[in-house]
């Protein structure tokens, strides 16, 4: 099935941001919603985690075709708290678009939209942190909550907003912006 007759069959309105799109249609789009994230974070110290269809499919997907062509131009992944994290809500993982300026700004928007909302929040560090900041959100400066919201002591703030701590098997300089829930 190519893309065009993919996105007739689940019915993307021009303009319009699609919400959790099915495991079907991430499959039959995942080289798009790849290459879409990987555009997105080619500038990136440490690039893009979505490299292949299992990397996309465990996150859910906001999507939308806004030009004359048929494809996804830009994406926004997201996932809602597992069982043994401290929150509630959803984690905006990242962000997808095809290099354009129309889609950096609309994937941008739509971003920085769902960060107003109740229990949605990001971890953003490099460009992004700064392109947020710019937008005029303010990251989360107090130590105590995010210390609990990552279940993390040993988080230690660098600056207002700011902060190192350890994941996996390296040492990360990140800012967390939203409304994160505690549960």
């Amino acid at each position: 099935m190519k893309i065009h007759e993919l996105l007739y069959e689940i019915k993307l309105t021009k303009n319009r941001w699609e919400l959790d799109i099915s495991n079907d249609a991430k499959t039959e789009v995942s080289d798009d919603l790849i290459s879409l994230v990987q555009t997105a974070y080619s500038n990136t110290p440490q690039g893009s985690f979505v490299n292949n269809i299992s990397n996309l499919l465990p996150s859910e997907w906001a999507i939308i075709d806004f030009d004359q062509d048929p494809d996804v131009d830009c994406a926004i992944f997201y996932r809602p708290a597992r069982s043994n994290e401290t929150w509630t809500g959803y984690k905006i993982q990242g962000l997808g678009h095809d290099g354009s300026r129309a889609s950096k700004d609309k994937s941008l928007e739509k971003l920085t939209q769902l960060l107003t909302k109740p229990s949605w929040w990001i971890e953003a560090s490099d460009a992004l942190r700064n392109v947020l900041l710019k937008r005029g959100l303010t990251p989360i400066s107090d130590q105590n909550f995010l210390q609990k919201l990552f279940n993390d002591p040993n988080l230690h703030m660098i600056d207002n907003g700011t902060y190192k701590r350890e994941l996996s098997d390296r040492i990360i300089t990140e800012s967390v912006f939203g409304n994160p829930k505690l549960r």
